[in-house]
């Protein structure tokens, strides 16, 4: 099936992942199937914090890159993680082991547990601590236009003659997220899509990643002919590969440890696996793609509500087969709280009540979704127009 849909796709992919795959299926099978095997694979492409000195050590440079990480899970802007990012510089240096003079204050941020911040075990965890400095800066109003070390101040309360000292690391703040943060610039979604799906083929046959950035530029000297510099084609696919595979990462690392959710994790993997089968309206339903009806009688695969049924079928779960079943199959989760394996719907169509569209989160920005006639079963972002809710099946 994965090299069905890399053929299919043709353009930035070559023959790399094709020869592996006809020898390697039953491998790629094995590893796709378990979500930790292929985290561990697909995060070694990732190679985390390349290129990040910036006078950083590795350990803070990983620091910075778990503050990011939180950002772009709770789906905020680049701006909330170069204000973290500066406050963080201020009150430890990125140093997770700093505690205060008075040794009550620690970690990253110099949370203090005796004022609400979490136990000292939690504030000195970096995810934990990021998301506890997110959840009380997005509750100040304004604060994506004030000045950073307005918003930083506001959120840390320090003493009034150090308001301002956060303004000094707001430079190296913005470069480290300019780093740090996931783009692809280049790339239209089904391009973007086609290197995810080559990078976690190779990834899970073993394929070095240095072959995958190789053979991405080569795709993209087919795409832009002699318009490019070949130093700046070759930047161009290593840079693309960093930011797919560590997009990824973050969201199997998430799909892999995602808590109570094991059935979660089985209807991901199994929506997962159907990516660049074709949309068929009417088609699919617990025993895989079908052929469909109407102006989908002729195309055998999945439409929107098919695909969710088929993947929570395989969790061992009756969701209904239609998205006016569906809406109705679990707890109302809201949209702040999505997680992995959660549906989430749509309203396309005002003349008819309830929602009429569906898709899978396979994170809290993105889902796989079967969209419409003409388009095959993909990643797209959740946050589109006439988003209607979710749902966690039960």
């Amino acid at each position: 099936m994965i090299v069905g849909a890399i053929a299919a796709g043709g353009g930035l992919v070559t023959g790399l992942v094709l020869i592996a795959g006809m020898a390697g299926g039953a491998q790629y099978a094995a590893v796709a199937s378990d979500p930790a095997q292929m985290s561990h694979a697909v995060c070694g492409y990732e190679t985390k914090n390349k290129g990040i000195t910036l006078g950083l050590s590795a350990r803070q440079a990983d620091n910075a890159k778990a503050v990011v990480e939180v950002a772009i899970k709770l789906n905020l802007p680049q701006r909330a993680a170069e204000i973290a990012l500066a406050t963080a510089l201020q009150e430890s240096r990125l140093d997770n082991g700093a505690v205060s003079k008075e040794g009550k204050s620690f970690g990253l941020f110099q949370q203090t547990p005796s004022v609400g911040w979490g136990t000292r075990e939690q504030v000195t965890t970096p995810s934990y601590a990021a998301r506890s400095f997110y959840k009380r800066l997005i509750q100040v109003r304004g604060w994506t236009t004030m000045p950073l070390t307005k918003a930083a101040a506001i959120v840390q309360r320090p003493q009034r003659n150090l308001r301002g000292e956060y303004a000094k690391h707001e430079a190296l703040a913005r470069k480290l997220v300019d780093t740090l943060w996931p783009d692809a610039k280049g790339l239209t979604d089904e391009e973007q899509s086609q290197v995810q799906t080559s990078i976690e083929a190779a990834a899970s046959l073993g394929v070095p990643r240095e072959a995958v950035v190789t053979d991405l530029a080569s795709g993209l000297r087919q795409k832009y002919g002699t318009q490019r510099d070949p130093a700046a084609v070759r930047k161009q696919a290593e840079d693309i590969v960093r930011t797919i595979a560590g997009k990824l990462c973050t969201k199997l690392d998430g799909l892999s440890t995602a808590a109570g959710s094991a059935r979660a994790v089985i209807a991901v993997t199994s929506a997962l696996a159907q990516r660049g089968i074709a949309y068929s309206w009417g088609g699919g339903g617990p025993a895989g793609p079908s052929f469909g009806i109407g102006r989908g009688a002729n195309t055998k695969g999945f439409d929107c509500s098919g695909l969710t049924e088929y993947a929570w079928g395989k969790a061992g779960a009756r969701i209904g087969g239609t998205t006016y079943e569906q809406v109705n199959s679990g707890q109302k989760i809201p949209r702040s709280q999505i997680q992995p394996g959660d549906l989430v719907f749509y309203e396309t169509d005002s003349s008819r009540p309830g929602p009429d569209h569906v898709g899978l989160a396979v994170s809290g920005a993105e889902m796989v979704n079967a969209p419409h006639t003409g388009a095959v079963v993909r990643v797209d972002r959740i946050d589109r127009r006439g988003y209607a809710g979710a749902v966690r099946p039960s």
